[in-house]
């Protein structure tokens, strides 16, 4: 895609938590821890809201980032990662693609082959195919990837 992996201020489309509620309410999306969480501490994990790309809400950011990273006719699969509380993270995984980032709300400090990225709202993030990576969100965070 690209060498830089971080780019600040891309974007200044947002989605707090209650615009979140909202799209949950109106539509039956798929969705999974992407943590390794705790029984007792459920809320302290991260989560996964699976294909929401086809949402009217994100047309227009994803059709910018489409025309910049030149992804037409690549096929998209568009999830949310949401995290209610400071200090949740994702599992330590890498992907058979190029992942794409976009931080919709809060802070996420991002380990990509060892190397920290800080990615705040506005924010994109590109994470190469086969970057063992993580995210460790600083504060509660909502991003699109």
């Amino acid at each position: 895609m690209t060498n830089s992996k971080l780019v600040e201020s891309f974007d200044d489309f947002r989605l707090d938590f209650n615009q979140l509620s909202e799209l949950l309410s109106s539509h039956n999306y798929k969705t999974r821890s992407s943590s390794n969480s705790l029984q007792e501490f459920i809320l302290q994990s991260s989560y996964q809201i699976i294909n929401v790309h086809n949402h009217k809400k994100f047309k227009d950011i994803l059709e910018k980032i489409i025309k910049q990273y030149h992804l037409y006719g690549v096929p998209l699969e568009v999830d949310l990662f949401v995290s209610f509380t400071q200090g949740s993270c994702s599992i330590i995984h890498d992907d058979p693609y190029d992942v794409l980032i976009y931080g919709l709300h809060g802070e996420t400090i991002y380990v990509v082959d060892k190397k920290k990225y800080s990615l705040k709202a506005g924010d994109i993030i590109i994470i190469n195919e086969g970057e063992v990576h993580q995210g460790i969100g600083i504060s509660p965070r909502i991003v699109l990837s």
